[in-house]
C-alpha cells in the first residue's frame, strides 16, 4: 500500500463510525470431528477446529516453498509461501480498514484469477463471507450482468465490493460505475468514508487494475495489501476456526439473475465438499495449472 493510500484509509476509520448493517462478528462455535481435508496422509491433515486460512499459514512454515500454483495465462508459479503471503496481506489490510468477521465480500472475479484465490484464503483468516457472481454474462448480455450485479448487491449486503478492470472486451469498471453511480463522482484521495444511498453497507468498491486514473472512487486491490504480520494480534477479540462461516451461495435464476441468498458454508464444509476446487487442491499441497485467459481489452 503506498503512503497516501494508507494514510486514506486510516483517516477513513478514525474518522467515521460503522456503517448501518455492517456485522461485527463471525457466528463461530466449538466444533470437533475429523480432520479439515479428511486426507489419509498425516502431512495434510488438520485439526477440525482450524480454518482454511490458518492450515494454509501451517503447511507455509512447513514447506515454504513447496509450488501449488501455476497460472498459464501470467506465466507465474506460486508457492505456498507466497500464496499464505498475499492472502495474510490482503486480510490485514480489509481489517486495518475497519472491516471485521461477519462483514461480507462479493467477488465479480473469473475463477480462474490469482486474485480470486487470493481472496478465498484472506476471506477464510479475516472471518469474511465471500459470495461469487459470474462476470462472464456481461460478454454478451451486459445490462443483465448490471441488473445482476444490482441484485447481488442487494441481497448480500456487500460491505466489500471487488471486481477486474477489463477482460473478453468488458470494460467492468464502467458496468460498476452503471450499477454504482457514486463510484463515477467519489475519490479516495479526498480521506472521506465512500457511501452510496443504493447500497448502505458498501464501504469499498476494489478493482484488480493497475491504476487509478479516471478509478478514484475504488481502491486498487494492490493497496489494500498491508503484510504487516499481525494479523493474529488484530483479530484477538474473534475466534475464527473451521466452523466460522464462509462461503455464502447466491441463488440464480434462468435469467442469470440472483434471487436470494442460499446457505453459507464454513470452512470444514468449504474443504470437505470441494466447494472451491484451488484452495483445496492448495492444502493439499498438490500442483495446480490454471487455465483461463488473462485480461484482454
Amino acid at each position: 500500500m503506498t503512503p497516501k493510500a494508507s494514510m486514506i484509509v486510516r483517516q477513513i476509520v478514525r474518522n467515521t463510525s460503522r456503517i448501518t448493517g455492517v456485522s461485527t462478528r463471525a457466528a463461530v462455535a466449538s466444533h470437533n470431528g475429523s480432520s479439515v481435508l479428511g486426507s489419509s496422509s498425516s502431512q495434510r491433515r488438520m485439526a477440525s477446529s482450524m480454518s482454511a486460512g490458518d492450515a494454509l499459514k501451517k503447511l507455509a512454515a512447513e514447506t515454504p516453498h513447496k509450488d501449488v500454483l501455476h497460472y498459464d495465462h501470467k506465466n507465474v508459479k506460486w508457492s505456498l509461501k507466497q500464496v499464505n503471503y498475499f492472502a495474510e496481506a490482503l486480510a490485514a489490510g480489509l481489517v486495518d480498514a475497519g472491516l471485521q468477521p461477519g462483514d461480507k465480500v462479493l467477488s465479480w472475479l473469473p475463477l480462474h484469477f490469482s486474485e480470486q484465490h487470493v481472496l478465498q484464503f484472506a476471506c477464510s483468516k479475516a472471518g469474511f463471507i465471500l459470495y461469487t457472481l459470474d462476470p462472464s454474462q456481461a460478454k454478451t448480455d451486459p445490462e443483465g450482468a448490471k441488473e445482476a450485479l444490482k441484485k447481488a448487491m442487494e441481497v448480500t449486503e456487500a460491505n466489500v465490493l471487488v471486481t477486474q478492470e477489463a477482460g473478453n472486451d468488458v470494460n467492468y469498471i464502467k458496468l460498476v460505475e452503471g450499477v454504482i453511480p457514486e463510484t463515477r463522482i467519489f475519490d479516495f484521495g479526498d480521506g472521506m468514508p465512500f457511501f452510496s444511498p443504493r447500497f448502505p453497507h458498501l464501504r469499498f468498491p476494489i478493482h484488480t487494475g493497475f491504476d487509478i486514473t479516471d478509478k478514484y472512487g475504488f481502491m486498487p486491490l494492490k493497496h489494500m495489501l498491508v503484510p504487516t504480520g499481525d494479523l493474529s494480534n488484530a483479530l484477538s477479540e474473534f475466534q475464527i476456526d473451521g466452523s466460522t462461516p464462509l462461503a455464502g451461495d447466491l441463488v440464480i435464476g434462468s435469467d442469470g439473475i440472483p434471487t436470494k441468498k442460499g446457505k453459507v458454508l464454513s470452512n470444514e464444509e468449504v474443504v470437505k465438499g470441494n466447494v472451491w476446487p484451488e484452495l483445496t487442491s492448495v492444502l493439499q499441497k498438490q500442483y495446480n495449472k490454471i487455465g483461463g485467459v488473462g485480461v484482454t481489452f
